[in-house]
């Protein structure tokens, strides 16, 4: 029998731990090659802000090339064109090592020159990384896979990350020489990561369709509202991002923070989009994006307040919780957006569709970017902008700040106003985040998905049938509804024991289908239920 483009539940499998490898050394390769010790190769040249803000948005800046990639890559097999492109991302990072040769504005324009080709690189990877994404998952299982994908990066990017700041927290380490020696690392970590890239299962070839140009598709998505809502929250939340990134700058200039403390600020930031990975793995498969989204921005829009009004002189302590919590809930609305966007991306088309998102993405970016380093250049301005009591309150970045803010806000409109099939309202989905008996039935769950043994699965079924949440209601529903599901004698069985009136119908439903296995089970429990009642 002839393979089809699809991949096989094996492939997929295969195409994960190939995926979740590849993310695992990324990580660590991004630790070094990446824009944190980008930023503290500039500030040691004294970049300004213009600068550092073009670093900062110098990541979806290069997407203005995606739009040619279709054409370019016509016929090619993607994995084999995304891990080239993966490995070159690396490679042309050892221009880096002309900086001994160099100082001032030209060191600067090197820097800005190769930290360009790098992103153009990722950028192109990045694009047939979300078909690639898509061809080993399935809307069952997408946000555990991206969750899970997160987590790889960010475990390794923590480990690396931690090394970082205790090599140059050494003095022969502190300045140049330690930063392009962890460049020169970061290019093999690469290697390994486009190497296992290299190795996931994929009969997908890259497709130009002539006349589908970038222009086409915008128009197409934006006639679509629920399309048009999903991209614009997609690139709201990247703006947001690029605003967000310029924090490690702040440190390094406006705090006076080491090269160390300032890598060790990036630990805290990594861990946090661990844990926002974690929660997006147990919650948005089941409660749906929106609800999540909706909470996360209303948060974030706190969190950038507080560091509007911070000052130079706040313990570094607080600063780096703050900066903790800011990237928690600001990275768990990225990688529910892309979960939003990957949901309603077209089949026959992912390649080009990605080009235009991240197209816009370029655009957006670099308005965003350029404008965010011009805000950081009205320091003086912003130190004394803000008055409470008759003090002034605030930083140099206190503009930049308040820019995030307008940005928060319009996502929270936008996420208001979001429509996602199967989502829990956000009454609902607070009643099972912020209760003690929403997370036991979320912890429930998670274990009934993994538990075997029949004695366990037994009890973990009458803990839910306790468990009046209306997440596990949810759960009981769809082990009602499912003909073939294991648990559904004991699912009949708690019912009778602890009724619930809103499965009552479809507890009937179970009754009355004469090909079910637990007919006699769900009339008896109707019995018991007429009887407690």
């Amino acid at each position: 029998m002839a393979k089809t483009r699809y991949l096989s539940e094996a492939e997929k499998r295969e195409g994960r731990k190939h995926l979740y490898r590849q993310e695992m050394y990324n990580g660590i390769a991004y630790s070094w090659i990446g824009d944190t010790i980008v930023y503290l190769m500039a500030i040691y040249f004294s970049a300004s802000n213009i600068a550092l803000g073009y670093i900062s948005a110098a990541a979806y800046i290069t997407g203005v090339v995606l739009p040619f990639v279709p054409r370019i890559f016509h016929g090619k097999n993607h994995i084999k064109v995304q891990s080239t492109v993966w490995a070159f991302r690396g490679l042309v990072c050892l221009l880096y090592l002309g900086l001994f040769f160099l100082t001032g504005q030209a060191a600067v324009f090197l820097l800005l020159l190769v930290y360009t080709l790098f992103n153009l690189f990722r950028m192109v990877g990045v694009a047939l990384h979300d078909s690639t994404v898509r061809t080993v998952s399935s809307s069952s299982n997408r946000g555990r896979v991206v969750a899970g994908m997160n987590t790889a990066y960010q475990g390794s990017s923590v480990v690396a990350r931690v090394f970082t700041a205790v090599v140059l927290s050494i003095q022969r380490f502190a300045g140049l020489a330690g930063l392009l020696v962890l460049q020169i690392a970061g290019v093999v970590a690469n290697l390994l990561a486009a190497r296992e890239m290299s190795k996931i299962p994929s009969r997908t070839n890259i497709l130009y369709k002539k006349g589908r140009n970038v222009w086409v598709i915008f128009h197409e998505a934006m006639g679509d509202s629920t399309m048009r809502r999903r991209l614009i929250l997609r690139w709201l939340s990247l703006s947001v991002s690029v605003v967000f990134a310029l924090t490690t700058p702040f440190l390094r200039v406006e705090v006076g923070l080491s090269n160390a403390m300032v890598v060790t600020y990036s630990v805290i930031l990594s861990l946090a989009v661990m844990v926002a990975s974690y929660i997006s793995k147990q919650f948005s498969d089941r409660l749906g994006s929106r609800p999540l989204v909706i909470f996360s921005t209303l948060f974030s829009l706190l969190f950038f307040m507080i560091w509007s009004m911070i000052s130079s002189t706040t313990k570094m302590a607080w600063i780096f919780t703050l900066g903790f919590f800011t990237n928690l809930f600001v990275s768990l609305i990225s990688i529910l957006t892309f979960r939003l966007v990957t949901q309603v991306m077209p089949d026959d088309e992912t390649v080009a569709f990605n080009s235009m998102v991240n197209f816009v993405i370029a655009i957006i970016a670099f308005v965003v970017g350029i404008f965010s380093g011009f805000l950081a250049d009205l320091a003086p301005i912003a130190r004394s902008f803000m008055v409470i009591g008759g003090r002034a309150v605030g930083n140099g970045y206190t503009f930049v700040f308040l820019f995030a803010i307008v940005l928060t806000a319009a996502e929270v409109i936008i996420s208001i106003r979001l429509e996602e099939l199967g989502a829990y309202t956000s009454q609902a989905a607070a009643q099972v985040l912020f209760s003690r008996h929403g997370l036991r039935a979320v912890s429930m769950i998670e274990k009934l998905e993994r538990t075997t043994d029949p004695a366990k699965r037994r009890f973990l079924m009458l803990s839910l049938g306790e468990n009046f949440n209306n997440l596990a209601t949810s759960e009981l529903r769809q082990i009602l509804a499912s003909p073939f599901s294991p648990d559904k004698r004991e699912a009949v069985r708690t019912l009778a024991d602890r009724p619930r009136k809103a499965l009552l119908g479809d507890l009937i439903k179970v009754a009355q289908d004469d090909d079910s296995y637990v007919q006699l089970d769900a009339i008896a429990a109707l019995f018991y239920m007429e009887m407690g009642w």
